[in-house]
């Protein structure tokens, strides 16, 4: 109970107060200057820019709390702000200390800043623990004096007295001081112009310095000499425009100039030369040398040379063979082989050699062969130019058209026909264009061949390189006949009476080896009607030729007999009383007498207008009573038609019988 009291009370006190020195009821916090605890203040002397001192601060339980042990654990902790009171004479790290036992020490660094004296000291920033801390035993002084003084050592690295360094390559010379006070440090030399002849090139003598005054005014030096030279010779080098020979075997063909460059980086001061003249070749020259040297500080560069020989004349143009040679028309019909020669030079290079002979396989005109010589430089010649005319190919024959021939039906022609032929030729072409052949005989493929044709070149397309084939019939049909029908037919001028003519042929044939032959009948559409009839048969062969072929008869009328009387004929006018009936008799014949009823077509009867007084009657005698029928009356031998007449007076009719032949037999009537 009476610790939670205690524990209280404390949690009352602020956290920024600590306890006075002499607290009877406190842990004291204590440093390890020396071996004891006590209110006399420490002593940390230092030196300015002397190195820095270290102190262990710790917590000492003295139980006079009423704790027995530390008022620290696991759980309370005291924490602590360090602080120097001159920052300017010292400061201290770290400025912040945490304790959570006794016995642990804390090292806290003092380090010197300026000449004098400073307090450190504690200042409590957090307390969770039961207890109270006294801060004073930690507490020290820190005297900080004037530091001693020894004279600082120079010495200087990266270069050797009396060395010999390469231009560009001179190491850095650098000046590394030693001092007991102010410790070691380094920094750049001083460096000194370059003495020398060429010293203006920066190759020659040169000192490097150095010189330090340590904190306590005591000065060091220190200086050594070291030589730069050129480390290599002069460079000598040329260009050569062109650049290379552009003729063969390393001639030139044109201008050359030869420029030469000779250098020396490091000291070009000291550069001498000999014989390095820029040079420009115009003229033509055999081989000439070029020698250019030089010399310097670096040393002698060995001589370098350059050759240069120049031909920039061209040989003479070749001549040139051709083999064989063209005809007079100028054009070759086989290969031909061109032969290029040579004669003679204009330059120092010599002759080399002229152009291959090139052989000319491949048809055309005017074709181009160029010949060349050249030089041992390369120089060609102007060219020499060939121009080869070669046909190989015989001319191309085709058929070009019919020049005379008469041309019939369907293709085919009725005449010999002359035939005009056409040679083409592309290259050297057709000594004639065109020639002719004419046919010779008939048939429906009579061949017509091209004759001979020749090009300019004397290649030739032999006869029959083309043809055509035509259709000739130069032959009218023969053997014309008429087709027998059935085995009966009329005779060429027969005579026949209607109704008893024979049949009349209606085909026919004939003959034709050639073409071919139709056979036409015409005139046979009515051939059993009265009159004369001629038929004919048409043969017409395929060339159109034809001939022909009649056939001529006669038909001849029936024989018509009557009326016989009562009947007046011979235009008499027969008068009879009207309603009566009058007896019209007749006979017909043919090469017999006809005696059927079917042969009358007609028997008809026609009012017509009368007659005048002058003209003749005679009256019907004899009449019949009533009408009959038309009939053959065997016993008289004759055909009777009973005609009855009309129940009027004063009218006129003509009565007319036609017979199936068209024959007629008329009688003029007038009723009373």
């Amino acid at each position: 109970m009476r610790r939670r009291s205690l524990t209280a009370v404390l949690a009352a006190v602020p956290l920024f107060l600590s306890a006075t020195a002499g607290a009877a009821m406190a842990d004291q916090v204590t440093n390890t200057l020396d071996g004891t605890i006590d209110t006399t203040a420490e002593v940390m002397p230092l030196n300015v820019g002397g190195a820095s001192a270290t102190t262990d601060l710790y917590v000492k339980p003295t139980q006079d709390d009423g704790n027995k042990g530390c008022n620290l654990s696991n759980t309370k902790s005291l924490t602590v702000a360090v602080s120097s009171s001159d920052t300017k004479v010292a400061t201290v790290s770290p400025s912040s200390l945490t304790f959570q036992d006794c016995g642990t020490h804390a090292q806290i660094t003092v380090t010197p800043v300026g000449q004098g004296s400073s307090t450190v000291s504690l200042a409590v920033t957090a307390n969770n623990a039961s207890g109270t801390f006294d801060l004073d035993p930690a507490t020290f002084t820190v005297n900080v004096a004037a530091p001693a003084n020894t004279a600082p050592s120079v010495s200087i690295g990266g270069v050797t007295g009396g060395a010999s360094y390469n231009k560009g390559s001179v190491p850095a010379a650098t000046c590394v001081v030693t001092d007991a006070e102010d410790g070691t440090s380094s920094f750049a030399a001083t460096l000194s112009t370059v003495s020398g002849k060429y010293a203006s090139d920066g190759i020659g003598s040169q000192t490097a310095s150095c010189s330090y005054t340590d904190k306590g005014g005591l000065t060091a030096s220190s200086s050594v000499t070291y030589n730069i030279v050129d480390p290599s010779a002069p460079s000598v080098s040329y260009t050569l425009n062109p650049a290379a020979p552009n003729g063969a075997n390393d001639w030139y063909t044109g201008d050359v100039s030869l420029t030469w460059k000779v250098g020396d980086a490091d000291s070009p001061n000291s550069l001498t030369t000999t014989g390095c003249e820029n040079q420009t070749i115009t003229s033509d020259q055999d081989v000439t040398t070029y020698t250019c040297a030089a010399s310097s500080a670096g040393g002698m560069t060995a001589p370098t040379t350059v050759t240069i020989k120049r031909d920039a004349h061209a040989p003479n143009a070749p001549t040139y063979t051709l083999d064989p040679e063209p005809n007079t028309a100028g054009w070759n019909n086989s290969d031909v082989k061109v032969t290029f020669a040579g004669h003679g030079d204009n330059g120092p290079s010599g002759f080399a050699a002229c152009s291959d002979p090139v052989t000319v396989s491949t048809e055309g005109a005017s074709q181009t062969v160029t010949g060349y010589c050249w030089d041992n430089a390369g120089n060609p010649s102007a060219g020499t130019t060939v121009y080869v005319n070669l046909d190989k190919t015989a001319p191309d024959v085709t058929y070009d058209k019919v020049v005379t021939g008469t041309l019939g039906d369907n293709d085919w022609y009725t005449s010999d026909v002359e035939v005009q032929f056409k040679a083409t030729d592309a290259l050297a072409g057709p000594a004639s264009q065109t020639a002719s052949e004419t046919s010779s005989g008939e048939g429906a493929d009579v061949v017509v061949n091209s004759p001979v044709f020749t090009d300019a070149a004397g290649n030739t397309a032999p006869a029959g390189s083309a043809s055509r084939s035509f259709k000739i019939d130069k032959t009218a049909p023969t053997d014309i006949a008429f087709d027998p029908v059935d085995g009966v037919e009329v005779v060429a001028g027969g005579a026949y009476y209607w109704g008893s003519v024979p049949k009349v042929p209606t085909t026919c044939s004939a003959v034709d080896d050639a073409s071919g032959a139709s056979c036409v009948v015409t005139g046979a559409d009515d051939p059993g009607a009265v009159g004369d009839h001629t038929i004919t048969a048409t043969a017409t062969n395929g060339a159109g030729l034809s001939d022909t072929k009649t056939l001529s008869y006669s038909v001849l009328k029936w024989t018509l007999k009557g009326f016989y009387a009562p009947v007046d004929m011979s235009g008499v006018w027969n008068t009879v009383k009207g309603g009566s009936t009058v007896p019209l008799k007749f006979e017909v014949f043919s090469d017999h007498e006809l005696t059927d009823t079917s042969v009358v077509a007609s028997l008809k009867q026609q009012q017509v207008t009368c007659p005048g007084t002058s003209a003749i009657t005679d009256a019907i005698e004899v009449t019949s009573t009533g009408g009959t029928s038309l009939r053959y009356d065997t016993t008289a031998g004759q055909f009777i038609q009973n005609w009855q007449t009309p129940k009027v007076a004063g009218d006129c009719y003509v009565v007319t019988m036609t017979t199936q032949d068209g024959s007629k037999l008329q009688a003029n009537f007038k009723l009373k």
